[in-house]
């Protein structure tokens, strides 16, 4: 069923309850998912044969690369982490109105591995494209660092990622979400015409 069986009232707590789940994960304690983010990114860059390590120091988790043309150092904060993106996930799919719990459970376990995976991937492809100068960003700048790769990374695996994510999500588990964004626009629309008219006594 597409969003078109929703109520001003149902799209009104569906958006409330998105904004909730997204607020609840920005300000919930973060340092287990950065430790977690960093230790995974080191098994990762270990298994691939380079000289990484992490460690938390100060309440700070840091993430090292020590092969290469450069050592890489940097810290873990929750944005990194991508725990956020899980408030996403959660906020997409529990105030579905259709789906059930069980598929909604499975929905939110697969988004989390999925967001879990990719930004592992990109934490590390990150790190070692700095410390190794990779191009061809290392063509364009003199000194490239961490901040060179990571913006345009994160903006590619933000946009591309989240499309994967919700598709895979759809396609695998649980159709009603597809069916919902898909008919969004539409039900906006008809919403809103609808209030436009003019009442007649």
């Amino acid at each position: 069923m597409d969003s078109r069986g929703y109520s001003p009232r149902d799209l009104a707590v569906y958006v409330a309850v998105f904004i909730g789940f997204y607020l609840v994960f920005q300000a919930a304690p973060s340092l287990w998912a950065e430790l977690l983010t960093a230790r995974a990114s080191w098994a990762v860059m270990s298994l691939g044969g380079l000289e990484s390590g992490y460690r938390v120091t100060g309440g700070l988790v840091y993430l090292s690369l020590t092969s290469g043309v450069r050592p890489v150092h940097v810290y873990i904060i929750r944005e990194c982490s991508a725990i956020h993106v899980l408030g996403v996930i959660l906020g997409l799919v529990v105030p579905l109105k259709h789906g059930g719990w069980a598929r909604k459970a499975a929905a939110v376990a697969l988004g989390a591995a999925l967001v879990f995976v990719m930004n592992v991937s990109r934490v590390v492809l990150t790190v070692v494209l700095t410390g190794y100068d990779v191009p061809p960003l290392s063509w364009w700048f003199i000194d490239p660092t961490v901040e060179t790769y990571h913006y345009p990374i994160s903006f590619v695996y933000g946009v591309v990622g989240i499309v994967v994510t919700i598709t895979l999500i759809d396609r695998l588990v649980l159709p009603e979400l597809g069916d919902f964004l898909a008919g969004l626009p539409d039900t906006i629309h008809s919403i809103v015409r609808k209030d436009a008219q003019p009442s007649h006594p």
